[in-house]
């Protein structure tokens, strides 16, 4: 799954652009105990897990949780835009 997500501090700057990769789903269902593929679908508190982590790995000095930093930052705003390939491979696009 790759979602690009857009992050708007509310500030007047242009939003932060940020994908997400398997390592950011995987510590969101290991953090949340969720699983990508339960069919629950989406929400904001997902899309604000995934870019804590994403910043955090980019070394960016936030607060431990995602919570805090929503609770910290209460003018952002984070939306997404799925890119994920529907058509992963020439093998899967054959039938194989």
């Amino acid at each position: 799954m790759k979602i690009k997500l857009f992050v708007d501090y509310g500030d007047g700057k242009e939003p932060e652009v940020l994908f997400t990769n398997l390592f950011v789903i995987a510590e969101w269902e290991r953090l949340e105990n969720r699983r990508a593929s339960d069919g629950r679908g989406f929400g904001v508190s997902e899309l604000a897990c995934w870019a804590h982590t994403i910043l955090t790995i980019k070394g960016e000095k936030l607060p431990k949780t995602w919570r805090e930093w929503l609770q910290q930052n209460p003018e952002i705003t984070i939306t997404s835009e799925d890119k994920t390939d529907i058509n992963p491979t020439d093998a899967a696009i054959d039938g194989n």
